[in-house]
């Protein structure tokens, strides 16, 4: 096994955009290689991660499937390090493709559950007009689209990286694991160049529909859905770190409801409902957050979060963002 890294400085997006979702938050941008697209029989072999805290670039490379093990437990522990990771379409692939090989490895107890995955593949195909002037949604495709072509140095697909992979571990070629590191380096540097997409996507509908992270010192929780309901509205999740069990029937006097049990969470909040607006009462919420001022329909205390036009995502999400927090600073 080898472990690589690499001193390398990319600022991740630089916008307020990304700052009202991710301030605070220990980020990095993941890609893996694999031996096929199967977890259950094929296998881990490369992953790179880059660590934006650190400004460092990890890969850990297998140099044969029966270092699996060993390269996982390596790899985990560099991402043990964050809160979030950047992936493209790993919500589908590369999260998903690590815990299934960590179980199967020998790590039951290790997973990448304390990670937010923050997939620009969904936000990007969901969320974007950029779809609609692209031939596909695949990261190179996207990069030419943005500009980025000319700062990737690799050529090959990620076919011909398992090739590349099985030559190297039969023969130990230095040219085949030059350019799998390469293949595996450039994808996670583009990546990192990447964030600045979410300039061009509706990023609180898809922070809405995606759910994103809230993190209280060394506690962090994963708001995965957000439901108005005819009796209030509802937020649910995951516990990241740390995870609780706690159950209450009152926030301060204020009828919430919430439970903390087994890595999940639900909480449930009271909201006004007059004449097609749904609103939520700031100060009985205990929330006194001066920049909720600055929505026009903030009005003497009271953040509308629904109207004639539909869900208002951003009033919405920054309701849910500073309430959990206050509710895990508070109660757990």
């Amino acid at each position: 096994m080898k472990h690589i890294v690499e001193e390398w400085h990319q600022n991740m997006c630089d916008s307020a955009l990304w700052s009202f979702y991710f301030d605070g938050m220990r980020i990095g941008s993941l890609d893996i290689e694999t031996t096929g697209l199967d977890p259950g029989r094929n296998k881990f072999v490369l992953g790179g991660v880059y660590d934006a805290q650190t400004d460092r670039l990890h890969q850990v490379l297998a140099e044969s499937r029966a270092e699996e093990e060993t390269a996982l437990a390596e790899y985990m522990d560099v991402l043990s390090e964050l809160d979030v990771v950047v992936t493209y379409n790993g919500r589908n692939f590369d999260i998903p493709f690590l815990d299934r090989r960590l179980a199967a490895s020998g790590h039951p107890d290790v997973s990448c559950r304390h990670l937010y995955d923050l997939d620009l593949y969904q936000v990007l195909s969901g969320h974007s007009p950029i779809r609609k002037f692209v031939p596909n949604m695949k990261q190179k495709t996207v990069e030419n689209y943005m500009g980025l072509w000319e700062t990737r140095a690799d050529e090959i697909s990620g076919a011909e990286s398992v090739e590349l992979f099985n030559r190297y571990e039969l023969t130990g070629d230095p040219d085949a694991e030059m350019r799998i590191l390469l293949h595996n380096n450039d994808d996670v540097r583009q990546l990192t160049r990447l964030t600045e997409a979410i300039k061009k996507s509706n990023f609180h509908k898809a922070m809405f529909r995606m759910g994103f992270p809230v993190k209280s010192g060394d506690r962090m929780i994963t708001v995965r859905e957000i439901k108005f309901r005819s009796d209030g509205l509802e937020c649910s999740g995951t516990q990241n770190r740390m995870p609780v069990n706690y159950a209450g029937f009152e926030q301060d006097g204020w009828p919430v409801m919430s439970s903390f049990r087994d890595g999940f969470f639900r909480i449930s909040i009271p909201v006004i409902r007059e004449r097609g607006i749904t609103a939520v009462d700031l100060e009985a919420a205990g929330i006194k957050d001066e920049s909720f001022e600055d929505y026009p329909d903030c009005i003497s205390g009271f953040l509308v979060l629904e109207d004639a036009d539909g869900i208002r995502y951003r009033e919405t999400n920054h309701f849910i963002k500073e309430f959990t927090r206050r509710f895990m600073e508070e109660n757990l």
